[in-house]
């Protein structure tokens, strides 16, 4: 018996090692699960506001509020970032207002999301940024909205009917949905590639080096 005994440690060596074998070479070919914050939750408003191409390499996801100082301060951060990355870096905007605190971002929300059923979405999110303070400030909120949307050359009688709409109420709901789901509690939240960026004021600096790192490169 002792004579097959080395013969039979090294079968149960060989058994074992080839199992481990074939376990590796599986999780070679399974792909990875996903990791961060952006790969859970509810699934916001779909189809989602996106800048950009689809499959870029970089997914930048915004919780904004358009009445928010912070996220006021972030848009030209992340228009430098969209221009110095280009197509490398896809941009997706999440309604988040913070009616609470800001009294006036609802309609502006609702506003954007008007636009954007005439496919204008992106250029209003940038003139309720620029005219931040004319919108804000002006005695009839609604009134101000509109002149945007006149600017913007939409379907003014369809536009004031939108900002009433069911489809924008889902919209902006789908996406508080999102927020919520994923503890945030202040806007802007920005996620790139699934990983929220923590640190305050987002600066252009900040940013670059998270894209970067998105990308595997060092910052310059």
């Amino acid at each position: 018996m002792r004579r097959y005994l080395p013969f039979a440690i090294i079968a149960a060596v060989f058994c074992i090692a080839s199992v481990a074998g074939v376990e590796l070479y599986q999780s070679r070919n399974e792909k990875p699960a996903p990791t961060g914050k952006l790969a859970f939750g509810k699934p916001g408003a779909d189809p989602p506001h996106m800048h950009g191409r689809p499959k870029a390499p970089v997914a930048l996801e915004e919780f904004g509020d358009f009445e928010c100082v912070p996220c006021s301060k972030f848009w030209p951060v992340l228009k430098q970032a969209q221009k110095e990355y280009g197509d490398r870096l896809s941009v997706t905007f999440r309604e988040s207002p913070l009616v609470k605190i800001h009294p006036h971002a609802l309609e502006a929300a609702r506003a954007a999301e008007a636009a954007g059923i005439q496919g204008r979405f992106w250029e209003m999110h940038e003139s309720l940024y620029a005219d931040r303070y004319i919108w804000i400030g002006a005695g009839d909120t609604r009134a101000a909205l509109v002149l945007c949307a006149s600017h913007l050359e939409l379907d003014l009688e369809r536009f004031k009917k939108d900002l009433d709409g069911d489809e924008v109420s889902k919209r902006i709901a789908a996406d508080r949905e999102r927020y919520e789901s994923l503890e945030l509690t202040r806007t802007p939240a920005v996620f790139i590639n699934g990983d929220q960026l923590m640190t305050a004021p987002i600066t252009i600096e900040v940013l670059r080096a998270a894209i970067d790192s998105a990308l595997g490169e060092k910052t310059k």
